[in-house]
């Protein structure tokens, strides 16, 4: 298996956790790749019976396509956990450094990085880390984006892409920081949250990239 093939399942799992029907032109966008180059490779990954077509989801992955992603979710975690307790990386480092090694340490180094570590089960953007051989299930999954009710919030979970983490680190907010979400704009498809003495209008399409629970505690 290609690192250019992983990183395709990866793309489709991600996408499919959006409950939106996958196309070819969202992978394109979301790989930087032309629309040619994706339509290759989906025909490969169709012929080889690791995604198939599906009229609601678009495609979906096969069971041994999941066990591959969960597998290199398992490396990409850890590894962040590593670079982050071990060498003193931010998480806002991280994520660059680790999808490079996730497509090159054996199962047998994450194994032995798992057990040093202490069998940590999430990553430092509160990602859920499958043990060996499972599927992966986040453990959070409300986005921020779905809330239909004012109140008090914690973020629990960032999908962990550049563009998104640099905006996070603008604006300060960081996993574990508790919210007050206090306004919901339809029109400007906005939500506003307040935390840490800070005020922010969060557009929806990046409030959809982060995971809240519901708390008693005061932001």
């Amino acid at each position: 298996m290609t690192p250019n093939k992983e990183d395709y399942l990866k793309v489709i799992y991600e996408l499919g956790q959006t409950g939106q029907k996958i196309t070819n032109k969202q992978i394109a966008e979301k790989m930087n790749f032309s629309a040619p180059a994706v339509s290759e490779m989906i025909k490969k990954m169709l012929a080889e019976g690791l995604i198939e077509k599906d009229k609601t989801a678009g495609y979906l992955l096969s069971h041994t396509a999941h066990k591959m992603v969960s597998n290199l979710y398992r490396k990409h975690r850890l590894i962040e956990v590593f670079l982050v307790e071990q060498l003193g990386y931010s998480p806002e480092q991280v994520h660059e450094e680790a999808e490079i090694l996730e497509h090159t340490v054996s199962d047998h180094f994450i194994n032995q990085l798992d057990k040093l570590l202490g069998y940590p089960q999430t990553c430092p953007h509160g990602g859920s880390i499958p043990q060996e051989n499972q599927l992966l299930v986040e453990r959070h999954q409300t986005r921020l984006s779905q809330l239909t009710e004012t109140g008090h919030y914690r973020l629990v979970r960032i999908h962990d892409f550049y563009q998104l983490l640099q905006y996070l680190e603008q604006h300060e907010l960081a996993v574990g920081d508790q919210l007050a979400v206090t306004e919901f704009d339809h029109f400007a498809q906005t939500i506003t949250i307040q935390y840490k003495d800070k005020e922010l209008a969060m557009p929806t399409s990046i409030a959809q990239e982060l995971f809240v629970e519901k708390t008693n505690r005061p932001a």
